[in-house]
């Protein structure tokens, strides 16, 4: 069974003296990925741009219960966490999420999980909304 976790949210940041930063919620976090004997570990640092962070893309997925064609996908300013939506005709969403520690290592992991369309994908964002809140 892979998993995702989300884990030690270790600051906040918001500069409402700078234009750029002044609707930036910028959270330090660790995400770790496993499944059938893997662990990968990375630390994440993720903007949270006016409602463009990774819980309203998951919010939005959660709204299109209905489902859609292709791939969604979000990924972090850093490029280091994404995750690309995969709509199934069961009423359900593949989540691909992947994880790589900078644009200059070698590796990479990813995991899938499945989650309902509606209300599961709804409560998801919801968690991870109350995470990046601290």
């Amino acid at each position: 069974m892979a998993e995702i976790e989300f884990a030690s949210p270790r600051f906040r940041y918001r500069d409402a003296s700078d234009p750029y930063l002044a609707s930036d919620d910028i959270v330090e976090y660790t995400v770790r990925l496993s499944g059938n004997g893997l662990v990968a570990e990375v630390l994440v640092l993720s903007h949270d741009t006016a409602g463009a962070g990774l819980p309203a893309f998951l919010e939005r997925l959660g709204e299109d219960f209905r489902g859609w064609d292709g791939t969604r996908m979000w990924v972090n300013s850093d490029r280091d966490l994404g995750v690309e939506a995969t709509w199934s005709s069961r009423g359900h969403v593949d989540l691909r999420w992947w994880i790589t520690p900078s644009l200059y290592d070698k590796w990479s992991a990813a995991v899938v999980v499945q989650v309902e369309a509606g209300a599961e994908m709804s409560a998801l964002a919801h968690e991870l909304s109350s995470f990046f809140a601290l």
